[in-house]
């Protein structure tokens, strides 16, 4: 297995991976400099639990961007710190290249490493589709990448870049939500519905604060976790419901549409840019058990 991509898209995997990777070894080490791990706040929760950008991630956006327009000046840039975040996207352009460059920040914070990535999404203006998704496991050491039309692998890397290519990993068979410090009001008394449909479970005596922070529920026989890892759940876990994402969820509708399964926003409808929530699952039957229960929760 290689990385001989064919479209258009797939010719751009290997430019990126040579300035993306080496960013990737580089950024846990971040955290052992008290400078890059200033925070700013962005939203507190209701436990007094925060949601903030470090000075890592805004450097390793600045760095994401740098070198991308670098590559290609002539491309639309999102990212979800700072201003690059609240711009108006130019859609005269032919692609909209999307970075959440540490997603899942305070696992990033309080070292929950299997639970934070980072991301990256290319999305073809033209017809409003996203075409490339690559989401990040950093200290795992590897990324998922999904090429529209080209299928979905797994790339161990290193310092000197993509070491190994190997078919996507299995899926857990838990399903995930999120409930964010940075929820306005009505995601909060969605969620509030959420864990009314089942029983919300007792923390394991062992929990840290974080974990206590984040509720495992039993609705239906089924379980629900909060991982707050954004676009690592749709790769890690067989489905989940996402009450509020952004667009950088684009780089998951790439991987779980060339897995097979099915991902969408809480309408059934496809990625936009105005995309709210979403909801996803490897197969279609826990999808529909999804969609069921997000809409329950209708506020």
């Amino acid at each position: 297995m290689d990385l001989n991509f064919q479209s258009k898209p797939g010719k751009f995997v290997k430019e990126i991976l040579d300035f993306y990777i080496p960013l990737l070894v580089k950024v846990p080490k971040l955290r052992d400099d008290p400078s890059f791990m200033k925070e700013e706040i962005k939203a507190t929760g209701k436990s007094g639990l925060t949601d903030v950008a470090t000075k890592a991630d805004i450097y390793m956006q600045e760095e994401i961007k740098k070198n991308i327009l670098k590559l290609h000046p002539e491309w639309e840039f999102w990212g979800e710190e700072g201003d690059d975040a609240n711009k108006d996207i130019e859609s005269n352009k032919d692609f909209l290249f999307i970075t959440d460059p540490i997603e899942g920040t305070n696992n990033f914070r309080f070292k929950e490493d299997d639970y934070w990535g980072s991301v990256i999404a290319l999305v073809d203006l033209k017809t409003n589709e996203p075409v490339l998704g690559i989401v990040a496991q950093v200290v795992k050491k590897r990324l998922f990448l999904a090429v529209k039309g080209e299928g979905v692998n797994t790339i161990q890397f290193d310092k000197n870049g993509v070491k190994k290519v190997l078919p996507i990993i299995s899926s857990s068979n838990e399903l995930t939500y999120n409930n964010s410090p940075h929820f306005e009001d009505h995601y909060l008394k969605q969620v509030d519905k959420f864990f009314s449909l089942g029983n919300i479970l007792p923390d394991d005596p062992k929990s840290d604060e974080i974990e206590k922070e984040r509720k495992s529920v039993m609705i239906d026989g089924k379980k629900f976790i909060d991982v707050e890892c954004g676009n690592l759940e749709p790769v890690l876990f067989d489905g989940g419901i996402m009450f509020k994402t952004n667009i950088e969820i684009a780089s998951s509708f790439v991987i779980i549409n060339e897995l097979g399964g099915k991902i969408t926003d809480a309408k059934g409808g496809k990625w936009s840019m105005s995309i709210k929530d979403s909801i996803f699952a490897r197969k279609e039957s826990d999808w529909k058990f999804l969609k069921k229960i997000y809409d329950k929760t209708a506020v």
